[in-house]
């Protein structure tokens, strides 16, 4: 009872927090919209600034909607459905750039890191809305055409999709490259083909300062997520992972049968998670304290686990209801299949052990009892974990 009331409160704060900060995105960008007016920048008249504020607002209005709904349903990327203040806080960054593009010349738009910087922190989706949400703001206030919105629009849209799904392995160096050379294309295309005059040099020392730029941002937005969210617990993974840190050396001591047994199936959940392109920290972590009882929750709080290990050790303990995740699923069949490998090299002795028939019934048996009927795992990658367990006959002679 406790811990739902303490849930409950942590919810509720964040949801006020998301409301100030959307509210505040509003009114700076009403603040900055009404300075641009006031000092003279823009030549619109006043009704249709108005216009655009009321537009612009209803804008961050819908998005902050879209954001409290992805957060509900945990659909945003990584693991940012925790940390929806990430998303509101690149929003504001991304405020002030648009704020600056109307005092620039259009090709020198650095709208390129804009997109990645949100989609990385939320979701494709949101950050494709969020951005151009923001880029509506220059597009208007500078009376520019079309033309313009859709050069950033493409060339964004593009480089939000190439950095999606940098969670394992964090290889940015393709999507960099790609990303500004779809930068490239859409400002030579709005520079060249619509002003439909002959090339010259002069057209494109912008778009070159806005490559420059763009580029440099994007490096500093990926150094910036690598350490904030990829590698946030780095440290942290290496001191659980470690077999001889504090709690699994007490286990060491304490039952050295279950720490042995632990080990094994950290093994296997770290084997499997890579053949299936999962994060494996997480789940080798999950694999080395899932036996520890009653005594994990609150090993957990005190030592500061990772949330996703913590995900996947709660749907682990809840074996009553439908399994989830993926990971549990892996977690459970490297348990499962290290158990019955136990157990048959204890009772076969020094004879040779079916290991294949074992681990055929055990994955029979998870299809006669749905075990993974509402999990996330597919039946293709349910077959290579199968083929996997299949394949270490090897490393099972050496538990002898």
């Amino acid at each position: 009872m406790p811990e739902n009331k303490e849930q409950k409160d942590g919810s509720a704060g964040k949801t006020v927090g998301m409301w100030i900060l959307e509210i505040a995105c509003g009114l700076l960008a009403l603040a900055g919209i009404a300075a641009s007016f006031y000092t003279g920048v823009l030549e619109q008249g006043v009704d249709r600034v108005l216009c655009y504020m009321v537009l612009i607002v209803l804008g961050i209005a819908v998005m902050g909607f879209c954001l409290r709904r992805s957060m509900l349903r945990e659909d945003m990327d990584y693991d940012n459905s925790r940390y929806p203040g990430r998303f509101w806080i690149c929003f504001l960054m991304g405020l002030a750039v648009a704020l600056v593009c109307v005092f620039l010349p259009v090709a020198a738009w650095p709208f390129l890191p804009v997109y990645v910087l949100l989609a990385l922190f939320g979701s494709l989706n949101m950050g494709v809305l969020g951005a151009s949400v923001l880029l509506a703001i220059p597009v208007c206030l500078t009376g520019a055409g079309m033309e313009v919105f859709l050069m950033y629009f493409i060339s964004g849209l593009f480089g939000a999709a190439l950095f999606q799904h940098l969670k394992n392995g964090f290889r940015a160096g393709f999507p960099f490259l790609m990303s500004l050379g779809s930068l490239l294309v859409c400002e030579t295309a709005g520079t060249v083909l619509v002003t439909n005059a002959r090339p010259e040099i002069e057209f494109f020392v912008l778009p070159a300062a806005n490559l420059v730029v763009s580029g440099i941002l994007l490096m500093g937005i990926l150094r910036l997520f690598s350490d904030k969210v990829i590698y946030r617990y780095r440290v942290r993974y290496l001191d659980l992972n470690d077999p001889e840190n504090v709690v699994l050396a007490g286990l060491k001591q304490r039952d050295r049968q279950a720490y042995m047994k632990s080990v094994h199936t950290a093994y296997f959940c770290e084997r499997v998670a890579v053949k299936l392109g999962l994060s494996p920290e997480p789940i080798k972590c999950a694999g080395y304290y899932h036996s520890m009882g009653e005594e994990l929750p609150e090993l957990m709080k005190a030592h500061s686990f990772p949330p996703e290990v913590v995900t996947i050790l709660e749907d682990y303990r809840e074996r009553k209801k439908p399994m989830q995740h993926k990971a549990t699923a892996v977690l459970l069949a490297a348990e499962d299949v290290i158990s019955a490998v136990l157990r048959l090299l204890e009772k076969n002795g020094n004879g040779r052990p079916d290991y294949d028939r074992v681990i055929d019934e055990i994955f029979e048996r998870y299809g006669e009892s749905g075990t993974f009927r509402q999990c996330d795992i597919t039946v293709k990658e349910l077959y290579t974990m199968h083929k996997i367990f299949k394949e270490e006959k090897l490393y099972y002679d050496f538990l002898r």
